[in-house]
This record gives C-alpha cells, structure tokens and sequence, in this order.
C-alpha cells in the first residue's frame, strides 16, 4: 500500500524522480528483451473496473495509480535508469457508456521509476448485463502507447475477457488476456522485440454514491502489478 499511496502523490506532484534510461545502447539483445517484458507489464492497459456497462449517461471518473515490480534491476541500471525494484504510473482515467453494452475508456498518465508519459484507449462491450440472476461477461479492446522513455518506444495491445458480479455496493470482477508488447530501442546495434503475454486479474469496485474506489491485482508474465482507484462512477 505505501508505493501505491506513493504513485498517487504522483499524480499531485510532477516532479517526481525518475530515471531516464539514456544508457540503453549499452545493453545486449537478450537484455533489452527482459528491460521491455518489465516495461510492457508496467504500461499495458489496466482498466481497474469491472465488466457491468456503464449504459448511455453512464460515466466512470477516476485518478488510477500503479506499482509494477522489476524482474531485472540490474538491466535498469545498465541501461541508465538506475536500480529499479518496481515502475510506479499515475494515470487520469475515463469511462463513457454508450449504446448497447458498449463503453470507452481513456486515460493520460505519468510514470516514475523511469521518467515517461503513457496514453491509452480502450473499448469494451458486455455480452451479459449485471442483473439479480446473471453476472456481466464482456470482452475489452485496448491500446498503449509511451512517449518520454528516453530512446526507447514502448507499445501494447490487448485483449481481454472479464467477468464481474454486482453485490449492494461492492461488484468483485476477474479476467484473463493476452497482451501484445512492440518494444523500440531507437538506437543502433539493438532490433524491435515483439512478443505476446498472457495476463489474469482479479480486482473489487466499491461504489458509495459520492465516491468510487476500486483495487486490482495482475500476473502478466512474470510480473505483478498492483492498482488502486478513486473517482466517481454513475
């Protein structure tokens, strides 16, 4: 909990510390490639809301923070961003419901831990409403891409299908995914890695009218990210 209270301080103060991996020509191929599995897990698409749509004057507002942890800190450190344990993003986050079990949903972000900006879309759509007798079931679309993170260019796609169940205030939700991770070195000597990771996830949304917190939990990989959100959703 104190690095994910960490990532929303964040999000109030843009000058937070962070390295800039400057240094990424010093690295091999096979060390990139482990540098960009972390990054992919770090910035890939993390909703942190569950599958119910929101319908047609729905919307989900909300101020999204979230520690991945770092498989290889000694790569980071090669590559110029120092020793890094977890990549800390802070990220304004927004859902509108549309028509017929369609939403999107959008947000800007900040990274630390290395410095960099993430954007990122996605649509989902619910095959199944949340009612009394049937849990939602939708399938979500999504996109990310990173500016800032020095020389190298980070992207995703991903595709996942969630499951969730509304109780009184609280609605726990579950899914599973794959994400397609393109990872630029944009310096010589080092080639484009593209490849693909299953991801799961597990979260709770907790509404209470005049506000909304949701926490999430993902393996993608080798990876574990941790997400905390707190907002309005009507």
């Amino acid at each position: 909990m104190k690095r994910i209270a960490a990532a929303f301080a964040l999000v109030l103060s843009a000058s937070a510390q962070a390295g800039d991996l400057s240094s990424v020509g010093n690295l091999t191929q096979e060390q990139f490639r482990r540098l960009s599995e972390d990054l992919g897990a770090a910035v890939s698409y993390k909703g942190v809301t569950p599958a119910t749509p929101l319908g047609i004057v729905g919307f989900d507002i909300g101020v999204v923070a979230t520690t991945t942890d770092i498989r290889n800190s000694s790569v980071f450190a090669l590559a110029g961003a120092g020793g890094k344990s977890d990549i800390q993003t802070a990220k304004l986050h927004i859902y509108k419901g549309l028509v017929a079990g369609l939403d999107l949903g959008g947000f800007i972000g900040v990274t630390n831990g290395v410095s960099g900006e993430i954007y990122g879309v996605d649509l989902r759509y619910a095959f199944l409403d949340d009612t009394l007798t049937t849990p939602a079931f939708g399938v979500r679309a999504s996109g990310t891409m990173t500016n800032g993170l020095g020389a190298v260019d980070v992207s995703t796609l991903g595709l996942d299908f969630l499951l969730s169940k509304r109780f009184a205030v609280a609605t726990p939700y579950a899914g599973i995914g794959v994400v397609r991770v393109m990872s630029e070195p944009g310096v010589g000597g080092l080639q484009e890695e593209n490849f693909t990771k299953g991801r799961g996830f597990v979260g709770l949304n907790v509404n209470l009218a005049v506000i909304n917190v949701a926490f999430e939990a993902e393996k993608m990989g080798d990876n574990t990210s941790l997400s905390a959100k707190l907002g309005w959703r009507f």
